[in-house]
């Protein structure tokens, strides 16, 4: 019997239907042997998590590689100059240096006067600094920081004359000019005067002109792409290069863990092209890669901080804390002759000399891998910020204290 075309076509339309419904894959037919060509499984790598603990309970970070790397010839430029302000109510300059470069304008605008003709009060001379982004092209606009250079007491109100600012080869990048946005004011009379915040530093915002484009490339000399760290260690070096290295597999790239700060990928003379850099940069950019805590200790001696790494380790030890006070008095006393007598009133002086000794008891410290049983070990002391500083400087040198200790 003869088989119905169109019921073998239903029959096929059902199964494909079937098919994607339920995710399978449809094998592609070999034209020669008639048979499924089975396609390649795709490789499932797991998501990194971005905050993980290991078996010791520690906190392992993973973040993104774009975020603890920068590409290491992409530095901003800095950028300074002077400039005048106008328009401050009485809150200006007076010096001589003031009214002298408010004498050099007016004399290019072709108004001949002298200094003794130029009034202070309204005017000041500032500092002005901004920093020019990597690849900056001209008519963009930056923000500029403008602080008084001389005796002003406030910026508020002012009005930045068009002025300049170079780099360190000379050149000029950016001009700057427009109205000062200041947050604090200063207000006061002959015998008072009212400050809120410091107002002799301002802002202008988006009032800086890019003039000459920066010349920037992704390349350095050697023509890689090089990731400068920003917590350089040999862990995080190593790891953010096995982390480019899978992201770049099946490319040409040869990824290079240089030294603890810097990561280098060498591309293919024909593939150092801009729009690779920036492709290559996006790609691994998402990566995540575990980084160490930073087994380090910052210890602020004014305000008694005190900055611990998670894996801070501090050898089992006994802590014990003398407090020795010497306090030098002098006492005057006035000897007065009696009644009747030949002698003279005289004044006698007394030292006296004071000594307190406060000794704690001996007190056993554990040993602590993380921040929490490290406080519960310097909870049981009872530290002052001077007492602080002071044990944590004896057990960095009697080598229990197993991190860098910084202290400033």
């Amino acid at each position: 019997m003869p088989r119905n075309p169109i019921s073998i076509l239903s029959i096929a339309l059902l199964l494909a239907i079937l098919g994607a419904g339920t995710g399978a894959q449809v094998a592609p037919q070999d034209p020669a042997a008639g048979q499924p060509v089975a396609l390649p499984e795709l490789p499932q790598t797991p998501a990194v998590q971005p905050v993980v603990l290991n078996g010791l309970g520690e906190t392992v970070l993973s973040p993104r590689i774009r975020n603890i790397t920068q590409v290491h010839n992409t530095m901003p430029h800095k950028l300074v100059g002077i400039g005048i302000v106008t328009g401050l109510a009485q809150t200006g300059s007076s010096d001589r240096g003031t009214r002298q470069a408010i004498l050099n304008i007016v004399r290019q605008l072709g108004l001949n006067l002298t200094i003794s003709d130029v009034v202070g009060g309204t005017t000041t001379l500032v500092t002005l600094t901004c920093e020019l982004p990597p690849f900056a092209k001209e008519g963009q606009m930056l923000d500029v920081k403008c602080e008084v250079m001389t005796d002003a007491s406030s910026l508020r109100g002012g009005e930045l004359l068009p002025a300049e600012l170079k780099g360190v080869d000379g050149q000029t990048y950016v001009v700057a000019s427009g109205p000062l946005l200041v947050s604090g004011y200063v207000a006061g009379g002959a015998n008072a005067q009212i400050k809120q915040n410091p107002s002799a530093t301002a802002w202008l915002s988006n009032g800086g002109l890019v003039i000459r484009n920066q010349p920037s490339s992704y390349y350095s000399e050697s023509g890689a792409l090089e990731l400068r760290l920003l917590n350089p260690s040999p862990y995080n070096a190593a790891s953010v290069a096995q982390g480019v290295d899978a992201a770049l597999e099946g490319s040409r790239a040869i990824v290079t863990p240089v030294d603890s700060s810097l990561v280098r990928i060498e591309l293919p003379s024909t593939e150092r092209t801009d729009q690779n850099a920036i492709r290559v940069l996006n790609l691994i950019g998402d990566v995540r890669v575990p980084v160490e805590n930073p087994a380090k200790v910052t210890i602020d001696q004014t305000s008694g901080t005190v900055l611990a790494g998670e894996g801070v380790l501090i050898s089992p030890c006994v802590v014990g804390l003398s407090e020795l006070t010497i306090s030098i008095v002098e006492d005057e006393a006035v000897s007065q002759p009696g009644p009747l007598s030949q002698g003279e009133t005289t004044r006698l002086g007394a030292t006296r000399v004071e000594v307190s000794n406060q000794n704690t008891a001996l007190k056993k410290v554990g040993g602590g891998a993380t921040v929490a049983d490290l406080l519960q070990n310097l909870e049981k002391l009872g530290l002052t910020p001077v007492q602080l500083v002071s044990v944590f400087q004896a057990l960095d040198q009697g080598g229990f204290l197993h991190a860098r200790l910084e202290v400033r």
